[in-house]
This record gives structure tokens, C-alpha cells and sequence, in this order.
């Protein structure tokens, strides 16, 4: 394994007719992953989804471990990309106040109504537009805990998402602000998760908001 890409990627496949198959299988690993798990994803389910010859598979690939590890790599990097764009905006909001703004109730108040707002909308719009990419992070978290070879894979993931939330309890926690901060991760992931299974139409996102508000109000008035 390589510090840069976690597992090593064989230089096969370069040519864009090529790089177009593998990335299909790829993506067709997710939606695998997504309906059947780790354990149910294997090669011939991947390249029927794909719609390739099941040899391509191995071809691109050097065996399944390989093949889920990069996919979920892939799916790291995009879903990255998109949550630091919504902390950069949540940050910008936030060194608007100075250090005595921030000791104000009624400024707090309405960071913690801000706040609340922008997470309870990322979980809608995961559950809404992409139900897909939450089952797959559901499924390889669980499969990390009893799969060495996904372990390191599963925490570089889990630092990705944790580090903007140390940053943003930093600004009310300068103490233990990591404690905090797995801690609003922890209730953001669990909430997702338990909606997963829900028709969209019955999510209780009064629920989701009520307690997402607990935990930001609590983050936001610590000392």
C-alpha cells in the first residue's frame, strides 16, 4: 500500500477506450456495493451491472479486494470534493463574528439555527439525490470492522469527514474540540443511516432537526 492512493493502481488500461471500461466497472462496483454489500458484490455481478465481458474485471483489476478498494476511493474523492465546498461556506459564515460575538446568547442562537439548517439539508439531499453513495458508505464502515484489508481504507475516510467538524467545534471548543467533533459526526452518520431504509416521502426530518439542533446547540454553547 502507498501513502498517496491507500493501494497500489496497475498501469493498465491508459488508453481512453480503456479508461472508459474501467471506469464503468468502477462505478458499477458502487451500485454493487450499494444493493448487495461487500460480501454479495463479486465479479460476475459487477460486470453483468456493467454490461463488460466478465474477463475485464480481472483484467483491469488484480483481484476483488483491489476492485472494492479503488471504487470506494473513487467514491471518497468525489463525495470530498463536494462536503468541503458546503464547510468552506459554513466557515466563511462563521469568521464573521468576533470572539465577543461568539460569547453573545443570541449570536449563538443563531449559529445553531444556521447550522442546523445546512447539516439537516445535507441529509436531505443525500437521502433525496444520492441514497446510492450513503448505502455504500454504510456498508464499507461495517465491513472495515471485521476486514483488515479495508481498515485503512475506512479511517482515512472517517479523518476526511471528521477533520472540518474539529475545525468548526474549534470555534466554540478550544479544549477538546475532537471529542465534540466525533461526536456531531456520530449522530450525522447514525441519522443518515437509520433513514436509509425509509420511503423518501416518510423520513421524520422533525426528528433529524430536533436532534440535530441538540447536538449544534450544545457544540455551540460549550466553554
Amino acid at each position: 500500500m502507498s501513502d498517496s492512493g491507500v493501494v497500489e493502481i496497475r498501469n493498465r488500461g491508459t488508453r481512453p477506450r480503456g479508461e472508459q471500461t474501467r471506469r464503468k466497472i468502477l462505478d458499477a462496483t458502487l451500485t454493487v456495493i450499494a444493493k448487495e454489500g461487500v460480501r454479495g458484490t463479486t465479479h460476475r455481478a459487477i460486470a453483468r451491472e456493467a454490461g463488460v465481458q466478465l474477463s475485464l474485471t480481472t483484467y483491469y483489476f488484480r483481484d476483488l479486494n483491489e476492485l472494492l478498494s479503488l471504487a470506494f476511493r473513487t467514491f471518497m474523492d468525489k463525495d470530498y470534493g463536494a462536503l468541503t465546498e458546503q464547510w468552506e461556506k459554513a466557515f466563511r459564515y462563521l469568521d464573521q463574528f468576533s470572539p465577543s460575538d461568539l460569547a453573545d446568547e443570541e449570536t449563538r442562537r443563531r449559529i445553531t439555527d444556521y447550522c442546523t439548517k445546512r447539516i439537516v439539508d445535507h441529509i436531505r439531499h443525500g437521502l433525496a439525490k444520492h441514497p446510492e453513495g450513503l448505502a455504500v458508505e454504510h456498508h464499507f464502515f461495517y465491513e472495515a470492522l471485521n476486514e483488515p484489508t479495508l481498515q485503512e481504507l475506512s479511517a482515512l475516510h472517517r479523518s476526511r469527514l471528521l477533520q472540518p467538524m474539529v475545525r468548526f467545534c474549534e470555534y466554540f471548543n478550544a479544549t477538546d474540540p475532537e471529542t465534540d467533533a466525533r461526536l456531531l459526526l456520530g449522530t450525522i452518520t447514525r441519522l443518515e443511516y437509520q433513514a436509509l431504509p425509509a420511503v423518501l416521502d416518510n423520513v421524520d426530518y422533525k426528528s433529524i432537526r430536533n436532534e440535530i439542533r441538540r447536538i449544534v446547540g450544545w457544540i455551540v454553547n460549550s466553554d
